[in-house]
């Protein structure tokens, strides 16, 4: 057994174990947010407006800007779908005005 102050076995099991339990969350969770991008998106072109729009696209800018957060400061991995729209809806505002028509005419898909 080694006897050293900074390396607890105990400590290091629960520290991967609580790091499996997120990863097994966000295994769970990204598929659930995908599909909930998706709907926004059917949503959006239902929209005759980019203004009709704005409500939807005010959600997908939160949902961007978090996903923004854990792909490049943490460097989460996510799915490819995901870390496209991350990049896509980067300059949100830009973005949103570049889509709308795309979106509508299923030129750009989720």
């Amino acid at each position: 057994m080694i006897n050293d102050p900074f390396i607890n076995i105990q400590e290091i099991e629960i520290e991967l174990s609580n790091m499996r339990q997120i990863a097994e969350k966000l295994e769970i969770q990204f598929p659930l947010l995908s599909q909930k991008i998706a709907y926004i998106f059917t949503k959006i072109k239902e929209c005759k407006t980019i203004t009709e729009a704005n409500d939807y696209f005010d959600i997908l800018d939160k949902i961007q800007e978090e996903l923004s957060c854990l792909l490049y400061k943490y460097e989460i991995g996510m799915p490819s779908r995901l870390a496209r729209f991350v990049h896509d809806f980067d300059n949100f505002e830009e973005a949103k005005k570049h889509y709308f028509p795309k979106i509508k005419s299923g030129d750009y898909s989720f």
